[in-house]
């Protein structure tokens, strides 16, 4: 019996430690994976967990890449394991078929979290298409065209069908220029909503020098034709000339310094180099560290005389060896030794010790820039006009 009874204790043994064995490496598969397909959280979801239960092992979690669970999965038959599969690529099913958004107020507040009192990481702006990922108290995850992915307050997106979505983008829209403004009714008898530099409306009607336009959630409003582009001439002009980006953000001078803010009401660092950027027509990637992996390269060793208009300037710590370099500010490059940043407001200082706007500070935390124009189609860098939500 007692014999009996230690052949039963071994073979558990035996079975416990293969299956933790088996869990380290479907971790390890899954590390790899994420590494690959989803290595930055602010723009892709990919979370995994792994348990046996009757000798299978149940995969669990959640990911925004479908490519990564064909991935997984396909490392994990290696194992030669009975698979049971709990890994749910988003949109949720409990969205049914409206898997889309347009934000339809003027700036919308994304949150890190499901709830008002969570950090402020970005903002949306009228008629930005978004992907819906997940529904939760009255919030949706949702995914920006920069591909950022953040949560937002129901009342501020118009869910829409793929159907719908798809009629919004052939249909005649115009985006709004100036950096605000107030909008009536088609009556002109009450304000129904403000507009910021960007916005993006359906033209319902066109009479002489107005425009009957229809925000995303259906409310109407009339509105001179001179403070808009039509959107399809808008989003096919190249930037010929760096200068013209330097002009568009001289048009923000003096706005306040707001952490998450990518409208012309206020900008933090990377939303606003991205709103001067999003204004020409490019969308650029959200935060001042994602941003410095795209682009050409310009060196700390170079130099800031190889610096040209447009490129963005990227500050912060270097590494060490004990620290990795760690990016914390953006501003863009402007001319003569000069750059244009929001560091409290939107302003310019310069490189020069010998300037009077020298910042000493922006300048011994100098790591490099990084020249935009030259790679305006990759990832990251990416016009309005090739982009499919658009």
């Amino acid at each position: 019996m007692k014999h009996f009874l230690f052949v039963i204790l071994f073979v558990i043994a035996c079975s416990c430690n293969n299956e933790k064995q088996l869990l380290m490496e479907a971790n390890n598969i899954s590390q790899n994976v994420k590494d690959q397909f989803a290595p930055d959280g602010r723009e892709a979801i990919y979370h995994t967990t792994f348990y046996f239960n009757n000798n299978k092992l149940i995969v669990k979690g959640e990911t925004t890449v479908p490519e990564a669970k064909l991935a997984l999965y396909s490392d994990l038959d290696e194992l030669n394991i009975n698979l049971l599969d709990s890994l749910v690529v988003l949109p949720e099913n409990g969205l049914m078929c409206k898997n889309w958004g347009l934000v339809n107020l003027s700036v919308v507040n994304l949150r890190a979290h499901p709830k008002h009192s969570a950090e402020l990481v970005s903002q949306a702006i009228m008629g930005t298409p978004v992907k819906l990922l997940k529904e939760e108290d009255g919030w949706y995850q949702i995914q920006t065209p920069d591909r950022y992915i953040a949560w937002v307050d129901r009342a501020a997106i118009a869910l829409k069908t793929e159907d719908e979505i798809e009629a919004w983008r052939n249909s005649e829209r115009i985006i709004f220029i100036p950096d605000f403004k107030l909008a009536k009714d088609i009556e002109q008898n009450e304000v129904v909503t403000d507009l910021v530099a960007g916005s993006i409306l359906e033209i319902e009607k066109e009479i002489q020098d107005t425009y009957n336009l229809i925000l995303p959630d259906g409310r109407k409003i009339q509105i001179e034709k001179s403070n808009f582009e039509l959107f399809a001439e808008w989003k096919n002009r190249e930037i010929k000339d760096a200068s013209i980006l330097t002009r568009t953000a001289k048009q923000y001078f003096g706005r306040p310094y707001l952490w998450g803010g990518t409208s012309s009401k206020g900008v933090d660092c990377s939303g606003f180099v991205k709103s001067v950027y999003f204004m020409n027509g490019i969308i650029l990637a959200r935060d001042a560290s994602l941003q410095f992996l795209h682009g050409d390269t310009v060196s700390f060793g170079q130099g800031h005389s190889k610096l040209m208009e447009g490129d963005l300037v990227f500050f912060g710590q270097a590494k060490t060896t004990e620290k990795p370099m760690k990016i914390t500010h953006v501003g863009m490059y402007v001319s003569n030794g000069e750059y244009i940043h929001s560091s409290g407001r939107v302003r310019i200082n310069s490189f020069d010790p010998k300037a009077e706007n020298f910042n000493n500070y922006r300048s011994i935390t100098w790591l490099g820039g990084r020249r935009v124009l030259t790679r305006v189609g990759e990832s990251g860098i990416i016009r309005v006009s090739e982009h499919p939500w658009y």
